[in-house]
């Protein structure tokens, strides 16, 4: 008895040693323990500096290696590679957090037919990216094209560059789908990341469910827009018959479309198609709009542009977002909040409330044409408590309606900054 609990004490001590010891060279690093016994493996780690057994050199490597479900686990360092993920995983970096995982690809020129991407999801099972950093030039982040997916991106950061014009397809996320033709449709979650690409930080059409929340979209060199919501899914056209579902919550978004004045740039641009034979819900909420007045290219058209769909823009703040040199698009005219389109297309059915719409030139927010039917815009904040400018009482942003348009329902109006507050009511003001 004496004998077993020394031996016992011995194997306790020598467990507890090992789990203390935090100062693990990387380059150490060999197969994992906890690998399958059936030969399939359920985490695969990727080191450089070390190769065998369950440990390989590349990401892409790893992604072959590893069964459904598993864990691909990398090193930290820079990779230069392009990777493709056929099935279902998840991509992460290995250790408590020390350095970072970039994977990195560069071209000379433009992509032959602008489509190519550093990572490529094409498979309908589960996949989970967190915690990298996807820098690219003349190419796209990551794409989803023409496939079904249930792709999750968490505490990723996509950095961007096209250096030769025009700077408007290295999209940080690219999705675009039908259904019909995938057999499914792509489930997309982007949540706490970050992105200064020059193309659309986000792009998505087609039969897509997607969660765009608590993310960061930062000025680029040129960058063209931010979160981009189209039937076209910018550069791939989605046939007719798809329904499209984007929720875009609590994000930050800093100067997009800044450097591209005249061109379909919004930090928000939903935007349908002709005819009715795709439809959808795109709620904007919580979401935080600027661009810098001290920039003199900061002249992008809108905030929001919103066309075609049905959904809500709440509690969202666009305070200084459009300047005096903004100017109109063949889709959008100048405004913090554009509804409608100057286009032949459906009118959107929306509602646009509690809402700080404050010091953008223009208007704070324009009606197109097309909108003959009125739509609920109360409790806006307009910047005075006397209420919006324009066809209101005030002398707040202006509410412009566009001929042909119907006025929307603006009052009772917020006579105070809303957006951040829990309130309801708007009747008696702030």
């Amino acid at each position: 008895m004496i004998a077993r609990r020394a031996r016992l004490a011995l194997c306790l001590s020598a467990f507890a040693w090992l789990a203390c010891d935090d100062a693990v060279d990387p380059s150490k690093i060999s197969a994992p323990r906890f690998a399958a016994s059936d030969d399939s493996r359920h985490t695969v780690v990727v080191n450089p500096n070390a190769d065998g057994n369950g440990v390989v050199a590349t990401i892409q490597e790893g992604v072959d290696m590893v069964g459904d479900g598993g864990v691909v686990k990398v090193v930290p360092g820079t990779y230069n590679e392009r990777i493709v993920i056929a099935k279902g995983l998840i991509l992460e970096p290995i250790g408590g957090g020390e350095g970072s995982v970039v994977i990195e690809y560069v071209r000379d020129g433009p992509a032959p037919n602008g489509l190519e991407a550093v990572i490529t999801v094409a498979t309908p099972q589960p996949v989970t990216i967190r915690d990298v950093t996807v820098e690219f030039q003349h190419l796209r982040g990551l794409n989803v094209l023409f496939t079904a997916a249930d792709l999750t991106i968490e505490n990723v950061s996509f950095q961007g560059r096209w250096p030769s014009a025009p700077p408007i397809i290295n999209n940080g996320v690219s999705v675009a789908t039908n259904a019909a033709q995938s057999g499914g449709r792509v489930r997309l979650a982007v949540r706490d990341s970050r992105f200064a690409v020059d193309g659309n930080a986000i792009s998505l059409g087609g039969d897509v469910d997607a969660l765009i929340e608590r993310n960061e979209f930062r000025h680029a060199a040129s960058n063209a827009g931010c979160v981009f919501v189209s039937p076209t899914g910018q550069g791939v056209t989605v046939p007719a018959g798809a329904r499209t579902n984007v929720d875009i919550l609590h994000n930050a978004f800093d100067d997009c479309g800044a450097n591209v004045p005249s061109k379909l740039a919004a930090a928000v641009s939903v935007f349908g198609s002709l005819g009715a034979t795709t439809t959808g819900t795109v709620n904007i909420v919580g979401n935080s709009i600027r661009t810098n007045p001290r920039t003199s290219a900061s002249c992008n058209t809108a905030g929001i542009s919103y066309e075609f769909y049905s959904g809500v823009i709440e509690r969202n703040s666009l305070v200084d977002v459009v300047h005096d040199c903004a100017t109109a698009t063949t889709r959008s005219l100048p405004g913090g909040i554009f509804i409608g389109s100057r286009a032949a297309i459906r009118a959107a059915n929306v509602s646009v409330r509690f809402n700080d719409i404050a010091g953008n030139a223009h208007a704070g927010l324009r009606i197109g044409s097309n909108q003959t039917t009125t739509f609920d815009a109360t409790c806006n904040w307009w910047g005075d408590a006397s209420g919006p400018s324009g066809v209101g009482p005030g002398t707040g942003d202006a509410i412009v309606v566009e001929a042909g348009a119907a006025p929307p329902i603006f009052t009772p109006f917020a006579t105070g900054p809303i957006a951040a507050t829990s309130q309801l009511n708007c009747a008696g003001g702030m």
